[in-house]
């Protein structure tokens, strides 16, 4: 078993289940498919709230989310940076089901032992390329998640996709809404309050 750190739109439950367990989610207007892991569909064991001493910001253009960025951590530790993480705990297959599927592909292969003798594990992908371990060893399990790992240009965020994190924060770190919202924009992260703002206004 495994703690996935997420810090994206997998803090939002329901959304994470689809890699999990498959299925289908309606994503920016589009009726998006999920495949079930193979050979182990079970729901996380555990899940709780958690922080990251590295920096989150929002980079890179996402198909799903109208080439606007998705959210990434930097690769180097700041004891000044917070990022706010959700924990799961999964199986090892359910963690490589899901790194896979966010980077479009059917499968992937990690060498575990690599990963843990470095402390990272790199590939030749092009989003989430780097898997980061966050801690070897929390409550019995290590925490890992991933990002890119190369230094990226911030990149706004599509609204429906900050959508998902600030649920995230609310239902996870008890955060108001106007605390998620001053977290979301902190540090040029490459989000706008005022599209936040439009939005939460238009979902009322």
């Amino acid at each position: 078993m495994i703690w996935y750190a997420c810090y994206g739109s997998n803090m939002d439950y329901e959304r994470f289940l689809k890699y999990i367990q498959g299925g289908q989610l309606i994503v920016n207007n589009t009726t998006k498919v999920y495949k079930p892991c193979p050979t182990d569909i079970k729901p996380p064991e555990q899940s709780e709230p958690y922080s990251i001493d590295r920096r989150f910001f929002f980079a890179k253009e996402s198909k799903t989310w109208n080439q606007h960025g998705v959210a990434f951590i930097s690769n180097k530790r700041n004891k000044k940076s917070k990022t706010f993480a959700k924990l799961y705990l999964i199986s090892e297959d359910q963690f490589l089901h899901l790194f896979a599927q966010e980077n479009g592909r059917l499968n992937a292969k990690i060498n575990y032992e690599q990963l843990f003798q470095n402390g990272f594990l790199d590939f030749d992908y092009s989003f989430y390329n780097r898997i980061l371990v966050i801690e070897k060893n929390h409550k019995g399990f290590p925490i890992l998640t991933f990002t890119n790992k190369s230094k990226l240009s911030p990149n706004k965020p599509f609204v429906d996709y900050t959508n998902l994190i600030i649920n995230g924060l609310i239902s996870t770190h008890n955060l108001t809404t106007k605390e998620a919202f001053d977290y979301i924009v902190q540090n040029k992260t490459g989000a706008s309050r005022k599209d936040l703002k439009e939005s939460q206004n238009q979902q009322k």
